[in-house]
C-alpha cells in the first residue's frame, strides 16, 4: 500500500479492518509482527483505516482522543463511537475497561499555532465523559506501543455526559464503580491543566488535514487510569461543576448530536 511505510502496514489495515468488521481480536504475535516502524505510520494507518471503514460519513472526524506523554499521542473517534450517557454495555474486542475524563467542544476553530489562551476562549461547553478503553489484539499489555497507537490508541468509545457552558476549572472528581472502593480517592489529571496539549493537537490535526473545527469534542485525558470492570457492571462519575456520566447494562443508547 502506496505511503503505508510497505506492506507490513498494509497488511496491518488488512488485519484491522478484519477485527473491527468480525469483532474478533488479532493474535498479539499478529500484532505485534505487523505494528508501524513509528508514529507517522501509526497515524497514516488512522487515515486509511477511517476512510475504508467509512468512519466519517462528512470526510473528517468530529472527535477526538488525546493521551498524555511527551509528546502527547492522539486518536480520532469513529463517528459510530460517540453515544450519550447513560451508555450502553458491550462486549469489548479483548479489555473491558473505562477511564473517566472531560471532553470539551469547540465553539471556533483552533489553528496549529494557537496558544492555550486562545484553546481556552475556543470552548463552548465542557462534559464528564467516559472512555471505553479496548484493543483489537489479545494480550495488549505486551503490545508494541506503535500497534497500540495505530489501534486508535487503545480507543473503544466515548459516552458523553452532563455538561456546561464554557471551560470549568478547578475541578474534583467522584467515581463509583462495581468491585471497586475508591472511598478518600483523590483523582487528578496527570498534566494538572487538561487543556494543556489541546495546542499539540490542533497542529497534529492540521498535519492529517483534518484541521480542529467549531462543534469538534476532544477528550482530554484521563483522570483515573483504566478501571475494568466485570461483565454487567456499572461506573458513574461526577466532575463538581460540570455534572455526571455513567455506563450501565440498559437498553439502547442515543448517538451524540452535532
Amino acid at each position: 500500500m502506496t505511503g503505508l511505510n510497505g506492506d507490513v502496514c498494509g497488511s496491518l489495515v488488512d488485519a484491522l479492518a478484519e477485527a473491527w468488521t468480525s469483532g474478533m481480536p488479532m493474535s498479539a504475535d499478529d500484532a505485534s509482527r505487523l505494528a508501524p516502524a513509528d508514529c507517522d505510520a501509526a497515524y497514516l494507518v488512522h487515515k486509511v483505516l477511517g476512510e475504508r471503514l467509512e468512519w466519517w460519513p462528512t470526510g473528517r472526524p468530529r472527535a477526538w482522543k488525546l493521551a498524555m506523554g511527551k509528546p502527547p499521542l492522539a486518536a480520532p473517534v469513529p463517528d459510530f463511537l460517540l453515544e450519550l450517557s447513560p451508555g450502553v454495555e458491550r462486549s469489548p474486542h479483548s479489555v473491558n475497561g473505562i477511564e473517566v475524563e472531560l471532553v470539551v467542544r469547540l465553539s471556533a476553530p483552533i489553528g496549529p499555532q494557537a496558544s492555550r489562551d486562545e484553546v481556552e476562549a475556543a470552548i463552548g461547553q465542557t462534559f464528564a465523559a467516559i472512555e471505553r478503553f479496548d484493543v483489537r489484539a489479545k494480550n495488549w499489555e505486551r503490545l508494541p506501543e506503535t500497534f497500540l497507537l495505530a489501534d486508535l490508541q487503545m480507543h473503544g468509545g466515548l459516552v458523553v455526559g452532563d455538561g456546561v457552558s464554557g471551560w470549568v476549572s478547578p475541578t474534583c472528581l467522584q467515581i463509583k464503580a462495581t468491585g471497586q472502593n475508591f472511598s478518600g480517592r483523590v483523582w487528578q489529571h496527570p498534566m494538572n491543566d487538561p487543556l494543556a496539549a489541546i495546542p499539540w493537537l490542533a497542529g497534529h490535526a492540521s498535519k492529517q488535514r483534518w484541521p480542529l473545527q467549531a462543534g469538534d469534542l476532544i477528550a482530554t485525558g484521563s483522570w483515573c487510569g483504566m478501571i475494568r470492570l466485570p461483565s454487567g457492571g456499572q461506573i458513574s462519575a461526577h466532575f463538581q461543576g460540570v455534572g455526571g456520566v455513567g455506563l450501565a447494562p440498559s437498553e439502547t443508547g442515543k448517538g451524540v448530536s452535532s
